[in-house]
């Protein structure tokens, strides 16, 4: 490709004449020059249709020890047993601490007596209102039966299923409010035992814990484990977006000693400030992986219009891109933009697939 334009040269020669009473002359030349601009000049890239990805990045840090923080889920319950010191090594779902479950024990005996009583009354209606209703088939059994017969019969028996309705039905809900309440007590009382929930050793016990109360938002227990590898991540934003069944990638180390390594979610019933991910590779650099970044994919445009992120520019809010027109002079575009991801941004109008624009 040649552009050419035409520079003007200015050239001024003043000679001073001899003679008395004579004006200087000046001598005034314009030359034309072609300059050629090579068509490398500029770096160009292609407006193609692809998938834009929107990552969120967490930063990890590698950690040879995994510390989990354990709180009571009850709120204002009596401790009144701690069963381990600091220091201690426990075992997955080894009892660490309960409140005074002697209450609620209590109350979930009297509720399964209650259940079992309205049980036990609502089997009895229901094979009392069978009996009735049998009888009633026997009472016209010993002659032939006629249609009056018939439906005198089924009157009578209509009239049974009604006297016994109202009873049933009010046992059945005294039933189903118990059975609902057992329930609700019986996951109180889970909440009022403290469970550890890997095998580790005790890093942190609150102190005077046994006899003070408990509350939803204080952390009483914390608890390692000494033979676990995890990256830890801070940040909570990206729970929503992880699947809990993907492998993830992450990006350790810098320039030539970058390394990446395969890893996994881990523990997500203990996320919350803090997120884990297991390593998945059995063979890793240790002095690489002291920390590292995992890209968390929030939002994805498939087959849409794209180019590279790097050629696109903002002037206040609007964007644009540079184009090289037939005659090879550079001008600008504006475009519409969607979804921009890490390395392409999905162009909505003002581009067309199968161009060009300026790198």
């Amino acid at each position: 490709m040649r552009r050419g334009r035409w520079l003007a040269l200015l050239g001024l020669a003043a000679a001073l004449c001899a003679g008395c009473g004579q004006d200087p002359e000046v001598d005034r030349r314009v030359e034309l020059q072609e300059e050629t601009v090579s068509e490398n000049a500029y770096e160009l890239t292609p407006v193609t249709r692809g998938t834009v990805q929107q990552p969120l990045v967490l930063d990890c840090n590698y950690s040879q020890t995994l510390e989990m923080d354990l709180y009571f889920t009850v709120d204002q319950e009596l401790i009144t047993d701690v069963y381990v010191e600091r220091g201690d090594m426990v075992e997955k779902g080894q009892l660490l601490a309960s409140v005074d479950v002697e209450s609620l024990e209590k109350r979930i005996r009297e509720l399964e007596h209650q259940l079992d009583r309205a049980g036990l009354k609502l089997r009895q209606l229901q094979e009392s209102l069978e009996f009735d209703l049998e009888q009633a088939d026997i009472l016209y059994s010993y002659t032939p039966m006629k249609q009056q017969d018939r439906d005198a019969l089924k009157g009578q028996k209509e009239q049974i299923e009604k006297s016994y309705q109202n009873s049933m039905e009010d046992t059945a809900d005294s039933v189903e409010m118990l059975t609902i309440r057992l329930q609700e007590a019986r996951e109180y009382l889970r909440g009022g035992n403290l469970y550890a929930p890997m095998d580790g050793v005790i890093s942190y016990l609150k102190e005077d814990m046994e006899d003070s109360v408990t509350d939803k938002t204080e952390r009483v227990v914390s608890l390692y484990d000494a033979e676990s590898c995890m990256f830890i991540s801070e940040n909570a934003e990206a729970i929503p977006y992880i699947d809990l069944q993907t492998e993830y990638t992450i990006v350790c180390g810098l320039g030539k000693n970058q390394r990446e390594y395969l890893v996994a979610p881990a523990y997500p019933e203990n996320w919350g400030e803090k997120v884990y991910f297991r390593l998945l590779d059995e063979e890793y650099d240790p002095n690489v992986i002291k920390n590292g970044k995992i890209s968390i994919i929030t939002e994805e445009a498939e087959h849409v219009l794209c180019v590279d992120r790097e050629a696109v520019h903002a002037s206040g809010e609007r964007y644009y891109v540079y184009l090289l027109d037939e005659a090879g002079v550079r001008r600008m575009q504006f475009v519409e933009t969607g979804l921009w991801g890490a390395d392409l941004v999905e162009i909505r109008s003002g581009l067309e697939e199968g161009g060009y624009v300026i790198k």
